[in-house]
Parts: C-alpha cells; sequence; structure tokens
C-alpha cells in the first residue's frame, strides 16, 4: 500500500460513505463549526478578554442586596434578635391600614401597588434588624370575582427558629394576602 493511499482526504472518503449508503457528515460538521461561531460566552470567566459581569439587582431596590460578610464565623446555632412576630404582625396591619382601604382594583395601578407595598414592607423589617433572618415578602393582590384563590410556597423549613406572619384583607372589588417569612440563616 502506498503512502499516497493511505493518506485519502477526508472529502474523498465522506464521498464514498455517501455513495455506500452511509450519510454524509460533512453537512453536520459544517453546522457545528459555525454554531461554535454563535455560542454565547460564559458569564463566569472573568478573566477572558470581552466579558463583562452582570450586575443583579432585585427589582424592587438596590438597597435589599445582601451585605458583604464582615465578621468571622461564630458557629452561632441561636439568633441573638429573633424574629417576633407581633411586631411584624404590626408593621404590616399598620402598612395595609394606611394602603389598601378604600382600594379598587385596576389591572396597571393594582400590581405597582403589591410591589410598592413588597418593598415598603421590606424596608420597615429590616430596619428592625432581625439577627441572620432572610425576610421574604410574597403579597398578592386580586380582583374580587367570586372565585376561589390558593397560594402555595414551599422551601426547606426549621419549625424552631424559622416563622412567617401571613394576613388577608377584603374590600368591595378586590382582596390581598401578605406574607412575611423570617427564614433563619445558619
Amino acid at each position: 500500500m502506498s503512502e499516497t493511499e493511505g493518506k485519502k482526504s477526508k472529502v474523498s472518503m465522506l464521498h464514498i460513505k455517501s455513495h455506500s449508503g452511509v450519510r454524509s457528515q460533512m453537512g453536520l460538521a459544517h453546522k457545528s463549526a459555525s454554531r461554535l461561531k454563535v455560542r454565547r460566552q460564559s458569564y463566569g470567566f472573568s478573566g477572558v478578554p470581552g466579558i463583562r459581569p452582570v450586575e443583579r439587582t432585585s427589582q424592587v431596590a438596590i438597597e435589599f442586596k445582601r451585605p458583604p460578610l464582615s465578621y468571622l464565623p461564630t458557629y452561632q446555632l441561636e439568633p441573638s434578635y429573633p424574629f417576633h412576630v407581633p411586631t411584624v404582625t404590626k408593621i404590616s396591619d399598620e402598612l395595609l391600614d394606611e394602603n389598601f382601604t378604600g382600594h379598587k382594583y385596576n389591572v396597571q395601578e393594582s400590581p405597582a401597588l403589591a410591589l410598592r407595598l413588597a418593598g415598603e414592607l421590606m424596608r420597615k423589617i429590616k430596619a428592625l434588624q432581625f439577627s441572620r433572618y432572610r425576610i421574604i415578602t410574597v403579597i398578592t393582590i386580586g380582583q374580587k370575582r367570586a372565585q376561589c384563590y390558593n397560594n402555595a410556597i414551599s422551601f426547606l423549613w426549621d419549625h424552631e427558629r424559622d416563622n412567617y406572619v401571613d394576613l388577608q384583607r377584603e374590600v368591595n372589588s378586590a382582596f390581598i394576602q401578605l406574607t412575611v417569612f423570617g427564614v433563619y440563616l445558619d
């Protein structure tokens, strides 16, 4: 066997395979090569030129970003200032009394009200500075039209340290459900 017969070109090999009933791979190789050029770059490599990190913030405000860790781990298992349900209930009741009494459901205004109430409630509860708690607020405003409403939220729960506040209000044209979770961070 001569050296030229041993080194057949890829094109001639593909041509031979296509004639023998095996599907040609040339079309697939061309598509995968073009796909590599268009492939989206990863955000995880900051040292690669041309990749800029994306600043991810909350929809409500920038101040809800997690603060940088400024202390060493203490291996503390109990919070120094635990989530206090009566205080959070009082703050939530006052907020609903101020903003939801006399509210008429409107497709444009009600979602904006829910977002504004969630942000305001989050600010007031975070001002209490419950130690090592993640505060989660869920506010739902819906139109009353003789329907049933069920809301389910699930995550891992520590029954000794985690707690929540759940309030509902109704006016003539709308209802609101406000839920505040205090989830302890170990």
